[in-house]
This record gives C-alpha cells, sequence and structure tokens, in this order.
C-alpha cells in the first residue's frame, strides 16, 4: 500500500506512464507534480515535517489542491483551523486587511490581483517566487506510516481510500473537497 497521498495521486501516475493525462481542470499529473513538489520543497525549508500542521486558506481552487499535496508530500498535516491556534512554522494562503503572523511563522501568500504589496514584509513569501524558488530544489515524497494524521479527520491511509474511490479528471472543487481543503 502506498504510505502517503501525494504519491498515490500524483507519483504513481508519473510512474506508470500517465503523466500527460489530466488530473485537476487544465493540470496534467505531471505538472501537478511539479507545482506540489515545488511548494513542498519552500515548506520543507520553512519547517515544515511529518506530523507538522500546515492551514490553509487559499481562494482559488487549484491553489488550494497544490498546497495540500505540497503539504502530504512532506507528511505534513492539512488543516483549514484558525492558524492562531496552534504552533506551526508556515502557513499557505491568503492575506486579509489587518491579519498578522505570529513570530517565528512564514505565510506563503497567494496574492489576489489588485494586491500591490504583502502587508508583513520578512514574514510573507510570494506565492509565485516561492514556486519559482522550490522549483530549484523539489521536496521528494516523504514515506508514511498508514496510521499517520493526513488531516485533524483521516489517517493517510484513510485518505488514500477515498481518493481510490474516485478517478481523474477531477473538477478543482471536487479534488479540492477531497483533499479537506
Amino acid at each position: 500500500m502506498t504510505t502517503n497521498v501525494c504519491f498515490a495521486l500524483l507519483d504513481q501516475a508519473v510512474i506508470g506512464g500517465r503523466g500527460d493525462l489530466p488530473v485537476v481542470e487544465g493540470m496534467t499529473h505531471a505538472r501537478l507534480l511539479e507545482e506540489a513538489a515545488a511548494l513542498a520543497g519552500v515548506l520543507h525549508h520553512l519547517g515544515v515535517g511529518a506530523g507538522t500542521p500546515v492551514a490553509i486558506d487559499l481562494q482559488r481552487e487549484a491553489d488550494a489542491v497544490v498546497a495540500a499535496l505540497a503539504v502530504a508530500r512532506l507528511g505534513g498535516v492539512v488543516t483549514t483551523e484558525d492558524p492562531s491556534t496552534h504552533d506551526r512554522p508556515a502557513e499557505v494562503g491568503i492575506v486579509s486587511a489587518g491579519s498578522t503572523v505570529a513570530a517565528g511563522r512564514h505565510r506563503v501568500v497567494r496574492r489576489d490581483d489588485g494586491d500591490p504589496e504583502l502587508p508583513e514584509a520578512g514574514t510573507d513569501l510570494d506565492w509565485s517566487a516561492m514556486l519559482r524558488a522550490g522549483r530549484e530544489e523539489p521536496a521528494a515524497c516523504r514515506v508514511l506510516e498508514p496510521t499517520a494524521a493526513y488531516s485533524p479527520e483521516r489517517s493517510v491511509a484513510e485518505q488514500i481510500a477515498l481518493l481510490g474511490t474516485t478517478a481523474a479528471p477531477y473538477g478543482a472543487g471536487a479534488l479540492r473537497r477531497l483533499l479537506q481543503v
């Protein structure tokens, strides 16, 4: 049994010769794998590892899918809980007016069109710039115990089993719901 959600969804398809097939609205397995591994590389450098909860708060469904798979790739725990309630090194989300980042944390921010500047210089990291940087050192997929947490509600094995009940290609919203983000 595969013991990583990202590997089960993307790596196996690419290894099996299905990398050019669509997985989610306009993205092939290979392209989504490239994006998830790049973001995972950045999150790894920010301190995300096995068991680390990472709050994901993104409006764009495809971005939420990339973020969830990046966290899963590292063995982190995907959560949509309020990031201020847990000690975590990183958050992935959008910046809302007046939002702040706790000391010692970093936030990978997906700017909306029309947001010219990031409000927390030094702690907020631009999504596009981080993906470019992450492509230089993408993260490998971490092998996990089947009982490891994927999210606060599901283990890795439970999440993989749930994904196994459906097949690509997915709508971005459907895959986002399956990944619990």
